[in-house]
């Protein structure tokens, strides 16, 4: 196939989709991604349920501005936390993929896991395996396909409701999740029709769309030349050692048979002797296919395994290059920045404003000036907190609160006024820089500069 660079192997010269009917074969590479799927599967459906200090594990509370992550919470204010991850994310993509290749996608994927390994086993459970699915699909309509399909798109329903259900668990909670599940849809419409979206969408994906989420639109396999060398991990065939291809070993033939198994196990329908290609998503399939012939007919295994394009090459393949020693310690570096960021991360944080719907200064009867100031305290933490303040290097200002200390609950936010009376004569052209310290009882401390007027 000389333009295989050029076509996708899921859609023929007119255009229309050829779907894929991938034959189930077990072998090493299969049973590992299958016990790796499983435990990722189970660290979805479970993590909403966990309790981690008292709160939801992993929570993205999007009303509230808050995201808990394992007894950890974060503000809509820590963006440099969420900088930092998203950049160490990044940086780790370009350091694991010019390392390994393109191995999130066949073993750690969303996409990989639901539809390998949830949604494909119920269907070869309901149709049967390659062929019967190829014939099922060829068939006209009669009622014994109707009830098949009635069957198998109702429990890819089931599986939808739930997946969607748990997705929403993580943005708005357990607790209120089962809450609106055990009320009528029509009270929490706004979740519920987002429930059935979410449904649709992931039904939409698993039930029709499915290889050409990896083949058409995610854009990982298209900057992966970018980011992988001639001494990055994939999933490979040994050319030197298949070819020329032939049903008989002789002389003149390499140990490919020919049998095509390895296309017709693939998840994405490519042939992986074509060489390094987009469509591969590196799940090994091919790999398990061509090993399990081999040791029927007495070669070695190995034909088509994980190598880098040099080793397949016959070359010694250069583990530390410069690009990985780059990426490498800008990833340790980033790493050891968050890592010293969470540590040293201050749970309280202080915001001092003028009102502005306020006058900006009182003349008090004993001839002093008042300013009315107001503080916004936020508690990050897990424990209430008390919060007091002094002035700085004026003695003849005086502080007053409604409350002081002034308490603010655990993971809230609240609003104090603050009020400071001083002497006009304190002023220089009608306003001073003063400095407000603002302390909490678990030894929070925060110097704030603000302008006082008159």
């Amino acid at each position: 196939m000389n333009d295989f660079r050029e076509t996708l192997y899921t859609v023929d010269q007119k255009g229309n989709r050829k779907w894929v009917y991938a034959v189930e074969l077990w072998g090493f590479f299969r049973r590992a991604r299958t016990a790796t799927a499983c435990l990722l599967l189970l660290f979805y459906v479970s993590l909403p349920w966990v309790t981690i200090d008292g709160a939801q594990a992993v929570l993205l509370d999007i009303a509230h501005r808050r995201f808990t992550f394992f007894g950890q919470t974060f503000w809509a204010t820590d963006t440099k936390f969420l900088f930092l991850l998203l950049v160490t994310l990044g940086l780790s993509l370009f350091f694991f993929t010019a390392l390994f290749g393109r191995v999130w996608c066949g073993w750690a994927c969303p996409q990989t896991v639901f539809l390998e390994f949830l949604f494909r086993p119920i269907e070869r459970l309901i149709e049967g395996n390659a062929q019967a699915r190829r014939k099922l699909d060829q068939a006209p309509w009669s009622l014994a396909k109707a009830r098949i399909k009635f069957l198998k798109y109702f429990i890819f329903s089931l599986i939808a409701w739930f997946l969607a259900s748990t997705c929403l668990a993580y943005f708005i909670g357990r607790q209120p999740l089962l809450e609106m599940m055990g009320d009528y849809p029509w009270h929490n419409l706004s979740t519920f029709l987002l429930t059935l979206f979410l449904m649709g969408v992931l039904l939409f994906e698993f039930g029709w769309f499915r290889e050409q989420f990896c083949t058409v639109i995610c854009p990982y396999a298209r900057f992966q030349s970018a980011l992988m060398d001639d001494s990055s991990l994939l999933v490979g065939y040994d050319r030197v050692r298949g070819e020329p291809r032939g049903k008989a070993k002789d002389g003149s033939n390499g140990d490919c048979v020919d049998c095509g198994l390895c296309v017709r196990v693939c998840p994405t329908g490519i042939d992986i002797r074509n060489g390094l290609q987009l469509e591969c998503i590196q799940c090994a399939a091919c790999a398990d296919a061509c090993d399990s012939v081999m040791v029927k007919i007495g070669r070695p295994s190995g034909l088509i395994r994980y190598e880098t394009e040099k080793g397949l090459a016959g070359k010694p393949t250069r583990f530390v290059r410069p690009r990985l020693i780059v990426y490498g310690a800008l990833l340790c570096l980033l790493v050891s920045l968050l890592g010293y960021s969470l540590k040293n991360r201050e749970f309280s944080e202080v915001v001092i404003l003028h009102p502005s719907r306020d006058v900006l200064f009182t003349k008090l009867p004993d001839g002093k000036i008042s300013n009315h100031l107001e503080l916004s305290i936020s508690n990050k933490s897990d424990q209430n907190r008390s919060y007091s303040v002094s002035i700085q290097d004026f003695p003849s200002i005086l502080a007053t609160m409604p409350i002081s200390p002034f308490p603010v609950a655990a993971n809230s936010r609240q609003k104090a006024p603050l009020f400071l009376s001083f002497p006009g004569d304190l002023l220089i052209d009608g306003k001073r820089a003063i400095k407000i310290v603002v302390r909490d009882d678990a030894g929070f401390e925060k110097v704030l500069e603000v302008n006082i007027l008159g």
